[in-house]
């Protein structure tokens, strides 16, 4: 029964890295919103500054909707209460309404994604709530000061004080996965957003204090992470059984105080985001030197990106390269997952290397065939609706589930990833020959 299950995970995982792919071609910067105990110091410091600048819009006005009190307002009290609970909009409307709150993140620190606690994990079950909401202070990585933890209370107009919380027993987070393993399984949208909303507002009751009420929730910084995994679990329900039982009344429905209808949430990526388990960025000019290349060389022979990877138990893992410049002669880009010493070379093959990840084969688009800047390539107009230009720089991926496992079990703190380049010949090239933007390694459960 295990590996059953197991399998119907990866094979849900596999089918969410190809229709992800294929929307990355409709939208090219699609961002990624990952679990809250995989981000990076660096995201979780970026996330707390964007939570501290709402707080100072509100600071100087309640009615400024770019703040934070205008934006939890919405959800309850000061009247009107706009928020959909106990009706098959309670879907459709969250979405709307966390994604309005990303876009005020975004505001403040454009790099930010709104990450998602997911609390049917094993790790909340032992822990409860993380320890990004649970700290009362935080040591500042920009200016190395120690601050408030703005995501362990904030200010709430209605009550005029801090927000509190007063969590319940760990225990009863077993009666929640059970309850929204129920929900996932429902096959009709009827059935399946009451199903979801009964341990949504578990969860709410569990933290207590401020989220224990709907006139109050939304002032707790912690709302939007639990937030943002109901509509993760929405997002995943989509994706087995897909939009056709949504009911017309659901789809015309405004998501007011906003101009959504129901229809338009249907589609994440239609709004930028997706999510994943984790995601981590290298831009091809971080490189780093393998060991022993000589400081004269432009690019190291053997490319090599330092990639953190957290989340061990791991169902699938992809490698995506991102704004990939077509290249005139053909290349394979053999990929090697965890050596930090520069060992790779055309010698390493694949058989018996259990480094070995995969290999992106670039085929070569050969000498230009036309007339003067015939291959030039340059921006269309939004309005020019013909085909992009054929060498214009793509995005791809590949599958590297089975070497980052191996990776992680060998050591899950970090993972590196070395590109070794041959030309057609098999001859091993410099690493220079290609370009790109960004690789990065995301993984899903």
């Amino acid at each position: 029964m295990e590996v059953r299950s197991r399998s119907e995970h990866a094979e849900r995982a596999d089918r969410r890295i190809v229709r992800l792919v294929r929307r990355r071609e409709q939208y090219p910067i699609l961002r990624v919103r990952k679990n809250i105990y995989n981000l990076t110091d660096v995201e979780l410091n970026d996330l707390r500054h964007a939570y501290e600048g709402l707080y100072r819009i509100s600071q100087q006005s309640l009615n400024d909707e770019r703040g934070y009190q205008w934006i939890s307002g919405v959800h309850g009290f000061p009247p009107p209460v706009y928020c959909q609970h106990g009706n098959l909009n309670f879907p459709t409307w969250h979405r709307a309404y966390i994604y309005e709150f990303e876009l005020r993140l975004q505001d403040q620190v454009p790099s930010v994604t709104l990450p998602y606690w997911d609390w049917t994990s094993e790790k909340t079950a032992q822990e409860g709530i993380p320890k990004a909401f649970s700290d009362e202070t935080y040591v500042d990585l920009d200016s190395g000061e120690t601050k408030p933890n703005p995501l362990y209370s904030a200010f709430s107009q209605v009550t005029g004080t801090n927000t509190t919380r007063d969590p319940g027993p760990l225990d009863e987070f077993a009666i929640l996965q059970q309850q929204v393993a129920f929900a996932q399984g429902r096959p009709t949208y009827g059935d399946y957003s009451p199903a979801l909303e009964n341990p949504h507002g578990g969860l709410h009751v569990w933290v207590g204090g401020d989220m224990g009420q709907v006139p109050f929730a939304a002032y707790d910084p912690i709302f939007w992470v639990h937030h943002c995994n109901v509509d993760r679990l929405w997002y995943e329900w989509q994706e087995v059984h897909g939009n056709a039982t949504v009911p017309d009344a659901v789809l015309q429905f405004i998501c007011a105080p906003f101009t959504y209808r129901g229809e338009q949430t249907l589609d994440t990526e239609s709004f930028g985001y997706t999510y994943a388990e984790s995601e981590s960025h290298a831009r091809m000019d971080e490189a780093k030197r393998p060991a022993g290349a000589t400081p004269e060389a432009v690019l190291p022979e053997t490319m090599q990106f330092d990639l953190n990877v957290i989340e061990r138990d791991l169902a699938s893992a992809r490698l995506e390269f991102h704004l990939l410049h077509k290249t005139e002669r053909s290349y394979q880009i053999r990929v090697y997952c965890d050596s930090g010493d520069g060992s790779y070379d055309a010698s390493s093959g694949h058989r018996g290397n259990r480094g070995y990840a995969n290999t992106l084969y670039l085929f070569g688009h050969g000498p230009c065939g036309g007339g003067d800047r015939h291959c030039e390539i340059t921006e269309q107009s939004w309005f020019d609706l013909r085909p992009p230009h054929h060498l214009e720089p793509f995005n791809t991926y590949l599958d590297v589930t089975g070497a980052v496992k191996e990776a992680i079990a060998r050591d899950s703190g970090q993972v590196t990833l070395s590109f070794v380049v041959l030309d057609e010949k098999g001859k091993q090239v410099p690493a220079s020959v290609i370009e790109f933007d960004t690789v990065s390694l995301v993984t899903y459960k």
